[in-house]
């Protein structure tokens, strides 16, 4: 009778243990799953920050085709902002600080009312706090976890894209503005060409990065990305070196310049696209 009892108490307790361990490998993909939700979601909000940052910029400096443009954007800000997905990111303060400066500095974009180095500055200073949010984010959720190879973090790899977009986006919204004004003087151009150095720099180490990643899934698509990203950088820096760093009178429409700038960004945010689907399709092998 009494090892027929330890026997079967021994089945209970295993059975209460694997369902146990059953429940928590389910929570912690839930909470990965979450993670990287929300992880689209505030890439989408920098990515539209960064669009307000540059064209925000150029209406700054006399470029008022773009009106129009800025007041869809900040539309745009506003809804994401105001999504579901964004009641998951109240607990964070990085996050409070954002939507209690994003009112005032899409009042002073409107109004007009600010120089351009400040209103740049404000926008940066913006966006490293989303940055610094999203890493927070990625953190809390454990995406810090899972691996692309035995090296190489899935938000390792997130985060050092987009670092590269902002200094790509930097360069867009300064140089929007030099573009707008007709001018590269002061200022602006010992900035602009700081930037057009750091992209360059910047952009060699992603490249390195993304190519040195050993993923047989992955090797194909990111080789094909650090292509067109090195291809669509260099035609920006091309434009940046023969066509806006120059003296007198500039041709370089705004509007060309900003798109030439934005398709050099969407070419390095389409690594953070391929590795987050790469994620979210096999987190669950990943940890």
């Amino acid at each position: 009778m009494y090892p027929m009892f330890v026997g079967g108490l021994t089945v209970v307790c295993l059975i209460v243990l694997i369902n146990r361990l059953a429940l928590m490998r389910r929570q912690a993909q839930s909470r990965i799953e979450q993670g990287i939700l929300l992880t689209v979601h505030l890439k989408r909000i920098i990515d539209s920050c960064q669009k307000h940052r540059g064209t925000s910029n150029a209406v700054n400096q006399g470029n008022d085709k773009l009106k129009s443009q800025l007041m869809s954007l900040q539309g745009d800000i506003d809804q994401l902002i105001s999504s579901r997905d964004s009641l998951q990111l109240k607990r964070f303060p990085q996050w409070e600080s954002f939507t209690e400066h994003w009112p005032r500095l899409k009042k002073h974009a409107l109004a007009g009312d600010l120089k351009s180095d400040n209103l740049v500055r404000q926008h940066s200073l913006m966006i490293d706090g989303q940055l610094s949010l999203l890493d927070d984010v990625m953190r809390d959720h454990d995406l810090h976890r899972m691996m692309l190879d035995r090296c190489t973090r899935v938000s390792e790899v997130c985060l050092d894209t987009l670092r590269v977009a902002e200094t790509v986006g930097q360069t867009r919204a300064v140089g929007a503005g030099i573009c707008a004004r007709g001018v590269c003087e002061g200022a602006d151009r010992i900035i602009l060409d700081f930037l057009r150095i750091s992209v360059q720099s910047n952009t060699n180490e992603l490249v390195k990065q993304i190519n040195g990643i050993k993923n047989e899934d992955l090797q194909q698509a990111l080789q094909n990305a650090s292509t067109t990203i090195s291809d669509s950088i260099g035609k920006l820096m091309e434009m940046v070196e023969h066509n806006v760093l120059k003296d007198g009178r500039l041709q370089v429409d705004s509007n060309d310049y900003f798109n030439v700038s934005t398709r050099a960004i969407d070419e390095v945010l389409k690594v953070f696209g391929i590795i987050i689907h790469y994620a979210s399709q096999q987190h669950t092998r990943m940890i």
